[in-house]
């Protein structure tokens, strides 16, 4: 079903760096090629996600302009996904919620 209304703006942004410099292929070095915004839904609130990709310049490299994206947006959601994965895990579990919701 299509949403009626749109999202509100994001109250919070992380900035996502890949934490590897040089290429897994050649071990040359990957340059910061661009940005990609996306938004997520989490528990504690909406979030703006910057991500900035890496990508090898090397032409003779079997990786050569292939995005190196950050490992660290894996840990927060699923690709092509507008939910986090706190809030995913939580929709699995009901029990959780009720543990939650008695700190």
């Amino acid at each position: 079903m299509a949403r009626v209304s749109a999202r509100a703006r994001p109250e919070r942004e992380r900035v996502l760096v890949p934490g590897r410099q040089d290429c897994p292929a050649c071990g040359g070095h990957m340059r910061l090629r661009y940005e990609n915004c996306r938004s997520l839904v989490t528990l504690s609130g909406m979030v703006r996600l910057r991500l900035r990709i890496r990508r090898c310049e090397a032409p003779d490299c079997r990786r050569f302009r292939v995005p190196y994206r950050p490992e660290a947006e894996g840990a927060l959601a699923l690709p092509q996904h507008e939910f986090g994965l706190d809030v995913i895990a939580l929709g699995r579990n009901p029990i959780i919620l009720v543990h939650s919701l008695r700190r």
